[in-house]
């Protein structure tokens, strides 16, 4: 299964989208603005994870600059 987010400008582009969902059987959910923060944060993190140990020195270090 894969998402897809729509910006959505007007209600009546709203409804016509959401129209379209429930005529194709999809499911469809509007976000907060939170929530789309939060999805933000998430994807960020995601990128620049690099599954390499840094240790507690090399944070602090890098915190000071």
């Amino acid at each position: 299964m894969e998402t897809m987010i729509i910006n959505i400008k007007s209600e009546d582009d709203k409804h016509l989208f959401l129209s379209l969902a429930k005529r194709l059987r999809l499911k469809a959910t509007f976000l907060t603005d939170d929530e789309k923060e939060e999805y933000g944060l998430l994807k960020s993190m995601l990128e620049g994870q690099t599954k390499e140990y840094v240790s507690k020195e090399a944070i602090m270090e890098a915190l000071k600059k």
